[in-house]
């Protein structure tokens, strides 16, 4: 008889669009396929047709709770009372705990997806893993030393010393944590916590076609809605972009621009705003190379990751290049300072054969470090671990 797993969402993984939900779509199909799997979602967005078909075919049940995002808001005001989370709180509802309560010990494994839903698990004393991914905590206290937007650096600032707290208590009362960045891991200090391979889709490590018409292309690619990325848009458009070939176009990649991105193209021709395309890899396989200049935000950046894996030139920021590989590996480039960035694009331009070995060598690297397999003969180890230590 297979064994029974709960695992607790705050929003549908499909569809697999950004890292977050790339990970937790995956983590759904490979529990699915060993486990009986049953899922909650918390969500306050209302899933999509396609959402829920994901998870009638990768569960063996689901039930989903939505409240509008007014509510979600008004459940974060309970952090000036209980001190925790602004964010945890936003996704916690008492109808749902009860509704695990009565439910949790009929399962052999609790699963919380993200932390913002592991306050539901708490309470049980069964087995219990968590999927940190990444460290909001640490995130956002690295986004409030850089982000320009006073209304960002002050959400910052309240949030990360207590996401900080929250984390490591969460840690110690889970069996397992599973985090993917080693700079993370290596802050909290905790033998619970175990280091996952982020895993790249399949079929990206054999993607080859190409248009040429986007070969002068700088591109950058990610979901525009989400605030890291929008700085580093806004980043590179104001600080780098000015100083290169006029040759060299800039075009954004990525679901929901937002007004501020969208005005970019409609202020220079040479700023292409295409927002969400049904296949990217083609604009990034093309392209002159793939730019990642964060300025806030943390972990592993899948961005990063998939552009590697199509065999791009990738330039990015020594912070969001360390949890992937070192510069000696030769697998990318790295710059700071504008004019670094500037120069590197430049030589791009002029000799791109000189970087031809960077794009192999970046393909191999994901090849054996972020493989879909990897991810899961190592998430099968720890639920295989947990399991019996509990038993025992």
């Amino acid at each position: 008889m297979r064994k029974r797993i709960l695992l607790v969402f705050h929003r549908i993984p499909y569809p697999p669009v950004g890292g977050d939900n790339l990970t937790n779509s995956n983590l759904v199909k490979i529990l699915n396929q060993h486990f009986e799997l049953d899922v909650i979602v918390v969500a306050f967005e209302k899933p999509t047709d396609e959402a829920i078909e994901f998870l009638k075919a990768n569960t063996h049940s689901f039930k989903i709770f939505y409240y509008p995002k007014w509510r979600c808001i008004l459940n974060s005001l309970r952090t000036i009372v209980n001190f925790k989370p602004l964010q945890v709180n936003f996704f916690y509802f008492p109808e749902v705990q009860r509704y695990i309560n009565k439910i949790a010990n009929d399962y052999d494994l609790l699963f919380a997806g993200i932390i913002r839903t592991s306050e539901y698990l708490l309470p049980f004393d069964k087995p219990k893993i968590i999927n940190l991914a990444d460290s909001i905590g640490l995130n956002y206290k690295y986004s409030y030393h850089r982000t320009k937007s006073l209304f960002w650096k002050t959400i910052y600032f309240l949030e990360y010393p207590n996401m900080l707290k929250y984390e490591k208590k969460t840690i110690e009362h889970y069996d397992r944590t599973l985090m993917f960045n080693k700079r993370e891991i290596d802050f909290f200090k905790s033998n619970r916590i175990i280091q996952m391979p982020q895993a790249v889709k399949k079929h990206i490590l054999s993607y080859e076609k190409v248009d040429t018409s986007y070969n002068n292309f700088v591109s950058y690619f990610g979901k525009m809605n989400y605030r890291p990325n929008v700085d580093a848009v806004l980043w590179f458009v104001e600080n780098v972009f000015p100083l290169l070939p006029k040759e060299i176009k800039f075009q954004i990649v990525g679901a929901n621009p937002g007004k501020k991105i969208i005005d970019l193209g409609k202020k220079d021709p040479r700023i292409i705003v295409r927002g969400f395309v049904e296949d990217p890899y083609i604009y990034l396989k093309s392209s002159l190379c793939v730019v990642a200049p964060m300025q806030t935000g943390g972990g592993i950046q899948n961005k990063i990751l998939e552009s590697m894996a199509l065999g791009t030139i990738v330039i990015t920021t020594p912070y969001s290049a360390f949890p992937i590989a070192t510069q000696q590996d030769n697998v990318f480039l790295i710059a700071e300072e504008p004019r670094e960035w500037a120069k590197i694009i430049t030589e791009i331009f002029q000799n791109p054969d000189k970087f031809s070995s960077i794009k192999n060598n970046a393909r191999n690297y994901i090849k054996t470090k972020f493989s879909y397999e990897m991810f899961e003969n190592k998430l099968l180890n720890v639920i295989e671990e947990v399991l019996k230590n509990k038993t025992n």
